[in-house]
């Protein structure tokens, strides 16, 4: 049996085994807490990426369903972010699809108009440009722009695939587009 001495002092390391573990725990629950605000950051990311391919797999197949607007280059906006978002915006519905017949350009506009309708509601200040390439026949770049805070959080802040001027915290997705 142990005397009173001798167990006073185990009973003071039971007490500093037990402050080190509950240390011990709370550290580790600090880092399983960063790592999930992590991953719930990154996730926000993944999303806009995911939504923003899409996107502009929709227009490629919108573009393919009307070839002579391709061909005819209805569907070019070479624009940068800036001014792709108020060139989008500026474009207006032809007065075609419910009661007549719609050109091959007055379809290119409805298809325009819907994919920016896309764009605003599904990414963050979302917008696009649809970017004739140099040399080669009816092929483009669908370009989707969109804000994303963790570019504009970090170094450099900028994406160089964005055509146009730079602008802060605007990720850029380019997509070919091949008939």
């Amino acid at each position: 049996m142990l005397n009173k001495r001798q167990a006073n002092r185990l009973a003071g390391f039971a007490m500093m085994e037990l402050l080190m573990t509950i240390l011990v725990l709370a550290v580790g629950a600090l880092g399983l807490a960063g790592l999930q605000l992590s991953a719930m950051k990154y996730n926000k990311t993944a999303s806009s990426r995911s939504q923003a391919t899409f996107l502009a797999d929709e227009l490629s197949d919108r573009m393919r369903a009307n070839m002579a607007g391709v061909q005819a280059g209805s569907y070019t906006l070479n624009n940068g972010y800036t001014a792709a978002i108020p060139a989008l915006a500026g474009l207006t519905a032809p007065g075609c699809g419910t009661s007549s017949d719609c050109n091959s350009a007055q379809m290119a506009t409805l298809d325009l108009i819907a994919w920016n309708a896309g764009l605003k509601t599904k990414l963050p200040s979302g917008t696009g440009a649809v970017i004739p390439v140099t040399g080669a026949t009816y092929t483009y770049n669908i370009v989707v722009m969109w804000q994303d805070k963790i570019l504009a959080a970090s170094t450099p802040n900028t994406d160089s695939t964005c055509p146009g001027t730079p602008v802060v915290g605007v990720r850029c997705l380019t997509v070919p587009y091949m008939p």
